[in-house]
């Protein structure tokens, strides 16, 4: 029979493990980009949550809960040319990116926030590809938490872009962030000044499981609680 201290331990254990495994936010990219099977959120579950994909393909930002915070589709913003959109929205990759469209600031960065009244629940996981900037140009990406201040998430490359403005799309870079606290904005960065071009934003909300981190004290903890249950199997067998 378990005794009330074996099973005040063994509950102590629990909401100590379940703190100890709680995620923290982790970044991702730079990482090459051409589609959407790119992506590292496209081996997510998002089916108890949302996830939303803006190509602005539409010359629109029309996915539900985002709002750009500087700059809008490039066909609309810069011109009916010249674009450098992900090199698969034009429906092959072929190493160009100027038959779709994207989004354009002529400013040293842009970003996008998120609506948790519209949403629900703020993105756990958010990102976009850069597609364009200065030539030789580094670029930093910073997600926001929710409480709209606080950076949770930094990537960056020293050197990513070419040397061209021609819509090639070989230094097209994915960045992102996984955050079950919720991330409340995006912004991404041009080290050498504007314009900036980003295509192929991406948010959704997973369930926490999905989102996980195990951290080391978690697995330590569990090795004490199946040192309790043990001790404990080893007072039955005693009875």
């Amino acid at each position: 029979m378990m005794t009330h201290r074996t099973r005040m331990t063994m509950m102590a254990l629990a909401t100590l493990a379940i703190t100890a495994g709680t995620a923290h936010a982790v970044p991702l990219g730079p990482s090459t980009y051409l589609q959407t099977s790119d992506s590292p959120f496209s081996a997510i579950d998002f089916s108890t949550g949302y996830f939303f994909l803006e190509d602005f393909e539409d010359h629109l930002l029309n996915t539900s809960g985002a709002t750009g915070l500087s700059g809008g589709p490039t066909s609309v913003v810069f011109g009916p040319t010249v674009h450098d959109s992900v090199d698969g929205d034009d429906g092959a990759i072929d190493g160009s990116g100027l038959l779709g469209d994207s989004w354009f600031n002529s400013g040293a960065s842009t970003g996008f926030s998120f609506s948790a009244a519209v949403l629900r629940s703020l993105p756990t996981h958010a990102g976009g590809v850069w597609t364009d900037g200065p030539f030789r140009t580094g670029v930093t990406f910073n997600a926001y938490g929710a409480d709209g201040t606080t950076v949770v998430c930094t990537a960056s490359g020293a050197i990513i872009g070419d040397d061209t403005f021609s819509g090639t799309t070989a230094e097209d870079r994915f960045f992102g962030c996984i955050d079950p606290g919720g991330i409340s904005r995006i912004e991404f960065i041009n080290s050498l000044g504007g314009g900036i071009e980003v295509d192929h934003l991406q948010y959704g909300m997973a369930d926490a499981d999905v989102t996980a981190v195990p951290e080391p004290a978690t697995l330590t903890l569990l090795g004490i609680g199946s040192a309790v249950m043990s001790l404990r199997n080893r007072r039955k067998r005693r009875v």
